[in-house]
């Protein structure tokens, strides 16, 4: 059986942090719990990029993302994460918790290549987000992962994979359910965490799945 596996998808950058996430919730292979917020950004939304960014500004948004951080470190405590091209939301993870939670079963745990936690040379002032540091994975990554099953693919954008596999009307669907009968806009957390949560559920059941490992080793 699968353990919990949280899909997640943030909307922001480095210069403003993370001004929307989608969290979904997969266990043994199934969508059962859905979350979404928008965030304060780190400076005002006037002065972030427009074109980015103007899709926040008629939302008043108060709460930063660092107050629902003890919400993710519970989710990475009972499960492992997921995203598409998980480097993204790794990144913008450790803008507000650099150092992953301890989890008690150390296999849920890996940092990232090339840093070594008891080498006494390498304090954690000397690492930047930029550089090689401990992850909040390992990540299962459904661009590496569809890079790999499925290479006659055109792109491996979220869209296309969606079409690619004829998940457009259930997206839909669920993105009605979930966000006000709102119509499917990629590049909108929630809309992106559905999507890469609905290509994880298609992949695991293609393959009928009952072991994570195989996914953390794609």
């Amino acid at each position: 059986m699968l353990p919990p596996i949280h899909v997640i998808d943030f909307e922001g950058n480095r210069a403003h942090g993370i001004m929307e996430f989608g969290l979904v919730t997969l266990e043994n292979g199934q969508i059962k719990h859905i979350f979404y917020h928008q965030c304060s950004p780190k400076f005002s939304p006037q002065n972030a990029p427009f074109r980015e960014h103007s899709r926040f500004r008629s939302d008043a948004v108060q709460h930063s993302f660092a107050e629902y951080l003890p919400l993710f470190r519970a989710k990475r405590q009972s499960g492992f994460f997921c995203a598409h091209s998980a480097t993204v939301e790794d990144r913008l993870l450790r803008q507000y918790a650099f150092f992953p939670p301890i989890v008690k079963n150390m296999a849920f745990h890996a940092p990232l290549d090339g840093y070594r936690p008891f080498d006494k040379t390498q304090t954690p002032t000397q690492i930047t987000p930029t550089a090689t540091a401990p992850s909040w994975g390992p990540w299962i990554d459904t661009c590496r992962i569809y890079k790999k099953f499925y290479q006659t693919a055109k792109n491996y954008a979220l869209a296309e994979l969606i079409r690619h596999f004829r998940l457009e009307t259930e997206l839909q669907t669920l993105v009605a359910q979930h966000a006000n009968n709102k119509k499917l806009t990629f590049h909108r957390a929630l809309d992106d965490a559905l999507a890469t949560a609905l290509l994880l559920q298609n992949f695991i059941n293609l393959f009928r799945l009952k072991d994570v490992q195989f996914l953390l080793n794609c």
